[in-house]
C-alpha cells in the first residue's frame, strides 16, 4: 500500500502546473554566464611596439649571391619579326639558337648595338630549321638582325641585353 500511495504522490506532483517536469527544467534553466577578462596592453608594451626593433647582434649572414643568369636565348624568325625567349642572359659564353619559323629563308648577325659589325653571323636558314651558336658576350646590349635584303627595314631586329 505504501508503493501505491508514493506512486500517487508522484503522479500528482508531475500533473501539477506549479512544479515543471524534469525534461522542462532542464530546457528553461538559466544558463550560467561565463566572464572573461579582456586582455589590455599596457602603456610600455605599446611604448616597445612604437620604438623602432633593434635586432640582437650576432654571427653576420654573407651577403646573398644574385641569382645567376641564363645562359641560352632561342630566337624565333618569321615574316617581319624576330622573337626573342628571354630578353637578358649573363655575360660570358651565351648559347643562342635562331629558329626559322617562318615562310622565307632566314638569317640571323648579332653585333653590338648602335653598330652594325657584325660579332657573329649564322647561316640562312630555311623554313623549320634552327641553328645553334656560343658567342662570348660581354656585359652590354646587342643588336641581333637578319640581313638578307630588306628583312631588317621590314622589323626583323631585336635587342638582346647581356649583363
Amino acid at each position: 500500500m505504501r508503493l501505491a500511495a508514493l506512486a500517487l504522490v508522484a503522479l500528482v506532483a508531475a500533473a501539477t502546473p506549479g512544479m515543471p517536469a524534469a525534461a522542462s527544467s532542464r530546457k528553461h534553466a538559466k544558463r550560467a554566464k561565463i566572464h572573461r577578462p579582456v586582455a589590455r596592453a599596457s602603456k610600455e608594451r605599446l611604448v616597445d611596439l612604437v620604438r623602432p626593433a633593434t635586432p640582437a647582434p650576432g654571427p653576420r649572414s654573407p651577403d646573398p649571391t644574385p641569382p645567376t643568369l641564363p645562359s641560352f636565348v632561342s630566337v624565333g624568325a618569321r615574316e617581319f619579326s624576330l622573337t626573342l625567349s628571354r630578353p637578358l642572359v649573363g655575360a660570358g659564353s651565351v648559347r643562342i639558337e635562331l629558329r626559322n619559323v617562318g615562310e622565307d629563308p632566314h638569317n640571323l648577325v648579332v653585333s653590338p648595338e648602335g653598330s652594325h659589325s657584325p660579332l657573329d653571323s649564322f647561316s640562312t636558314l630555311d623554313p623549320g630549321l634552327y641553328e645553334r651558336r656560343t658567342v662570348a658576350l660581354a656585359p652590354g646590349r646587342y643588336q641581333l638582325w637578319c640581313s638578307l635584303e630588306g628583312h631588317e627595314a621590314l622589323g626583323m631586329s631585336v635587342t638582346l641585353r647581356v649583363q
